[in-house]
């Protein structure tokens, strides 16, 4: 699917209207595969299921998304506006964050501690639960699955800034650079798993890069792809589970996912509306493509709080759990939306 911008005609004293990527909904679709993935590979440990990529899935597509938006601005009004960016993402994100933090403290400290509430809480809040996940202080805690959101905040502390300055020179440089930077990143990140023997969460940030730089690649240009891309992507993302559902998830995977992810959303961006993409834009997938951040946000503390009641591990109330942190989910989406839509007015 090919998005077609128009900019509106505007008088001089008019200010410039921003364009905005057009909904699509085989992106939500992608969004409900990759929140199935991270759900059921929690839920079912401490069994081996391959379904860690899902979070490398979120980070293409978010990367993707956002620099496409950036850019977008920037040729509409010529410049971008960092307030605008960065009050829109805590307007989006946080009060969805700060209800599911106000609603699982007290459980959280009946069952596990006030200590582990309050701490898990703060780095939550402030996005620095990276730095605890890398470190290992924070393992098994009900807020850790917090890292992502904090990886990709702070990512995004850098990249709008550094964007723009690319975004001076010619757009082949930008691509370029970015591309560099992507490879960096790769490259670290293998060295760090070498090193720890683990896969760095905040390396995995090279996903994030990545999405910008298929959007910097695809904006201004028309070429399209055929169902290969599509297809090759889906492939290379179930190769990461699979390889991943049979030895230790590794940087291999990740990377693996990332570029899955990369071809997946080429393919439905560009491609034709075959099989796969309309099964991704069908209506119950992208409806849960739609609340895919808040399923995100409450299922893991469910499952760490029930298999603490339970004493027992999560395959045990994984079944239970991921039903109810569907139906927190849809609640917590009905609650935040109108805030959130109410906070964007008035911005």
């Amino acid at each position: 699917m090919t998005v077609t911008q128009t900019l509106p005609v505007q008088s001089p004293a008019e200010p410039a209207r921003i364009p905005r990527l057009g909904y699509v909904p085989a992106l939500d679709g992608l969004r409900a595969l990759a929140i199935a993935l991270v759900a059921v590979y929690h839920a079912v440990m401490p069994a081996h299921f391959g379904g860690a990529g899902g979070v490398d899935v979120f980070f293409v597509l978010s990367g993707f998304l956002i620099t496409t938006l950036l850019v977008q601005e920037r040729d509409a009004t010529g410049s971008v506006s960092f307030r605008r960016f960065y009050t829109r993402r805590v307007v989006r994100l946080y009060p969805p964050l700060l209800l599911m933090l106000a609603v699982v403290f007290v459980p959280v400290a009946v069952t596990m501690g006030v200590k582990t509430a309050l701490s898990g809480s703060g780095l939550s809040l402030f996005y620095l639960m990276p730095v605890g996940a890398e470190s290992g202080s924070t393992m098994l805690s009900p807020y850790e699955h917090t890292w992502s959101l904090g990886v990709e905040e702070w990512f995004y502390f850098l990249w709008p800034p550094a964007l723009v300055l690319l975004l001076r020179g010619r757009r082949r440089g930008a691509v370029i650079a970015a591309a560099v930077a992507t490879a960096g990143l790769a490259v670290a990140a293998f060295v760090a798993e070498a090193e720890s023997a683990e896969v760095s969460f905040i390396l995995r940030a090279c996903g994030l890069m990545a999405g910008c730089v298929l959007a910097l690649v695809l904006h201004g240009t028309s070429f399209s792809v055929g169902r290969w891309a599509g297809l090759a992507g889906l492939g290379l993302l179930a190769l990461s589970v699979l390889r991943s559902s049979l030895a230790p998830f590794s940087t291999v995977d990740v990377l693996t996912a990332d570029v899955g992810a990369l071809l997946l959303v080429l393919g439905i961006m560009r491609g034709p509306q075959g099989l796969l993409h309309r099964a991704l834009s069908a209506r119950p997938l992208a409806s849960v493509g739609r609340i895919s951040y808040e399923i995100y946000l409450w299922h893991y503390p469910v499952l760490c709080i029930l298999g603490v009641l339970n004493h027992s591990d999560w395959l045990e109330v994984g079944w239970i759990a991921l039903p109810i942190s569907v139906v927190l989910a849809v609640v917590a989406h009905r609650v935040t939306q109108p805030v959130i839509a109410r906070l964007r007015a008035r911005i």
